[in-house]
């Protein structure tokens, strides 16, 4: 049985007055109305109509009962109603927490571009190196680059984010020689305040891997600021390639050791699991990702 066609039926009858009125409101055979109030009852243990050849009428139970299946349809059907004109019009505000380098280079103006292609829905960043407590600080959804450590979480990938290792041509001319992951421990290296002030940094060549512990002199806590003080000749600098793209196709930076790679650190769309997920987050998690391939903003 299902239990809201049944209560439908019985609320119909109940109307109506007749079993074979409510029939033709529904557009169904008599005899399906009549089975559907029928397996209600026996569901409930007690008879809802008082039956006679001329009418029926409420029992007791079933005047009570009438009460609260109209309450509970009519906000099924306001329910429904509700997510018709969601999808129609999807509206309410997200809260999308991000790196102010992430926003700035790639995804502020993907933001602009679907707020004015659901002109009801707000988006509010918050920007910060720092990983909020997504479910402590309401946080709808969130750019991580680490792999989950709660379970109600969901992540879907964006981009392999691959690593890559740059300086500026002037620094270069006087530094010391860069040929091998070993060399760095002889070189300064930018790196995250947040971190360690020694810090390793692990590349791969095929099957070989090295781990070499860097330090230097200068640090910053967001990866742009590091990528300028790599541009001023301050040192060497371990980023994903889209950071430093603009740097790069100036010449500003050149690649160093680029037969060894440094490990990718996966970038994800991350928000909370479960039916409570908004039509409005599901509808920016699936433009982010469309855009993100469509304009080719991150190696994939």
């Amino acid at each position: 049985m299902d239990q809201l066609d049944a209560m439908r039926a019985f609320v119909r009858v109940a109307q109506s007055g007749s079993f074979l009125k409510a029939a033709k409101l529904e557009g169904l055979a008599q005899g399906t109305i009549s089975k559907r109030v029928a397996a209600l009852e026996t569901h409930l243990g007690c008879a809802l109509f008082r039956r006679s050849q001329r009418s029926i009428s409420l029992t007791p139970q079933g005047d009570a009962y009438y009460e609260r299946c109209l309450t509970l349809l009519n906000d099924v059907a306001a329910a429904d109603a509700w997510i018709q004109t969601e999808r129609q019009s999807p509206s309410g505000r997200i809260l999308v927490s991000m790196s102010p380098v992430l926003a700035r280079l790639v995804f502020a103006p993907l933001i602009v571009d679907f707020v004015r292609e659901y002109p009801q829905i707000e988006v509010s960043m918050a920007l910060t190196e720092d990983h909020l407590d997504i479910v402590g600080e309401g946080i709808d959804l969130a750019l991580r680059v680490r792999d989950l450590e709660d379970s109600t979480l969901i992540a879907s990938r964006l981009s392999k984010n691959p690593l890559s290792l740059a300086a500026a041509p002037k620094y270069l001319k006087t530094a010391q020689k860069l040929e091998t992951p070993e060399d760095l421990s002889h070189h300064e290296c930018l790196t995250f305040t947040r971190l360690k002030a020694t810090q390793t940094w692990r590349f791969k060549q095929g099957r070989k891997q090295r781990d070499v512990s860097v330090s230097g002199s200068l640090s910053a806590d967001q990866g742009d600021t590091l990528v300028e003080l790599a541009v001023s000749g301050a040192g060497v600098v371990m980023m994903p390639e889209w950071v430093m793209k603009t740097a790069l196709e100036r010449g500003d930076l050149v690649k160093v050791i680029e037969d060894w790679q440094p490990p990718s650190i996966p970038l994800h769309l991350v928000y909370k699991g479960g039916n409570s997920v908004s039509l409005r987050i599901r509808l920016l998690v699936d433009f982010l990702k469309r855009e993100v391939r469509r304009r080719n903003l991150l190696p994939r």
